[in-house]
């Protein structure tokens, strides 16, 4: 989640607010699932790729640069995801679901990733390039379909240049459609009141804090004001959505509409089904 600017968009001035609650608009950036229709939010991943005894440096730079850029987008840049050499045998078909879990399997994770090489006919002079085609393999343990996804590129391999460079800048690339696709969403909290609990609260909601913001507004639940408990429930299930807490967020709306409906209920129940 990125932050934004935050606008506030009062309902009524401040010296109106007898006539009901106000509330202020937070910009939030929400991730959304990649161009593979990946997400890979909250699993553990591997990187493999297969060594063909050859003792190349561009497959492994390959998944190193792949792994950067996964790390980069779901980890926050820290080391998260191991990376692993797979002896490349012969006849082994990693499109076959028994193999892909056999690796996953050894290396622990939800998600693996393996990367292969196939050489194509080299030119005859050899100071041109060298053409080949990367193959990516690809299980998600989590994945309802229960299938292996393989994506391929052709490319060439600049002689001149450095190969690990070559390799990193093309793993690199190679995770562009499984990074996180990223949309700016407008979500709106309330203040039942101006008191200083309830402005706090909205402080802490405008600074990313939604869990201290969180505990001032379950102070707020056990009021015989239906109001204003279920504008404190509907904060709650908000903060819940931004975290990407989907099925608490339902429960706290829930809870909202059966006290009092609250205005943008609708709309918020839309983004939560969206998660």
């Amino acid at each position: 989640m990125n932050k934004t600017i935050l606008l506030f968009a009062l309902s009524v001035p401040f010296a109106l607010v007898s006539c009901g609650p106000t509330y202020f608009s937070l910009g939030v950036e929400m991730r959304n699932p990649s161009r593979s229709g990946m997400d890979l939010s909250g699993k553990n991943i591997s990187v493999s790729y297969l060594d063909d005894g050859k003792d190349s440096l561009f497959l492994p730079s390959v998944a190193e640069g792949f792994t950067e850029a996964l790390e980069k987008d779901f980890f926050g840049g820290e080391q998260k995801i191991g990376i692993y050499s797979v002896r490349d045998s012969e006849g082994v078909d990693y499109t076959c679901r028994d193999s892909m879990v056999s690796l996953l399997m050894d290396t622990g994770v939800d998600v693996a990733f393996l990367f292969g090489l196939e050489s194509m006919d080299r030119p005859e002079d050899s100071v041109s390039d060298v053409p080949f085609e990367i193959r990516l393999y690809v299980y998600d343990a989590m994945n309802q379909k229960d299938t292996v996804q393989m994506y391929s590129g052709r490319s060439a391999l600049k002689q001149a240049a450095d190969i690990s460079e070559q390799g990193l800048e093309t793993g690199r690339r190679s995770a562009h459609i499984f990074v996180s696709a990223w949309s700016e969403q407008r979500f709106v909290f309330y203040y039942y009141d101006t008191s200083e609990a309830w402005c706090r609260a909205a402080e802490y909601a405008s600074d990313y804090r939604f869990k201290d913001a969180m505990d001032i507004w379950m102070g707020f639940l056990d009021t015989g004001n239906m109001r204003k408990r279920a504008c404190a429930e509907y904060n709650m299930a908000v903060a819940c959505c931004i975290m990407g807490e989907k099925e608490l967020a339902k429960q706290w709306l829930d809870r909202a509409d059966s006290d009092y409906f609250i205005p943008y209920s609708y709309s918020l129940r839309e983004k939560i089904d969206k998660l």
